[in-house]
């Protein structure tokens, strides 16, 4: 890449970031899926072809998380998915920034519903 569309490149990217972190926080809802998995074959549950813990597991090693809702909008959260990974396949309440125009999510807050009981995951430090 050339040096001026590095310096392109980068301004594109922090006008779309200051618009991002300008906007209101909003909420969406659905399930968390490991993306990999849900974009090679549709998985939205933990359990993948026989392995009951393959979500689990690939966001353990890094694959990102989304959440998809009932519309099938998936919006990619942008936060570490380790922190994520003992929760794939639950419904799940993600508060943040959310850009309609890349599908993702700057999470503030997210919640899961466990046994009936809307839970808080404690989010990793970002820096």
């Amino acid at each position: 890449m050339t040096k001026r569309a590095t310096v392109l490149a980068a301004m594109v990217a922090a006008a779309l970031g200051a618009g991002l972190f300008a906007q209101k926080a909003q909420t969406v809802s659905g399930t968390l899926v490991d993306l990999k998995c849900y974009k090679a074959g549709g998985f939205k549950g933990n359990e993948h072809m026989g392995n009951p813990t393959c979500g689990t597991m690939c966001a353990k090693s890094g694959i990102p998380v989304a959440i998809l809702d009932a519309k099938g909008n998936v919006n990619t959260i942008l936060a570490p998915a380790p922190q994520f990974a003992d929760h794939i396949g639950q419904e799940a309440r993600v508060t943040g920034k959310v850009d309609s125009a890349s599908k993702t999510v700057i999470p503030d807050k997210v919640e899961v519903k466990n046994n009936g009981t809307w839970q808080e995951v404690k989010l990793q430090a970002m820096m």
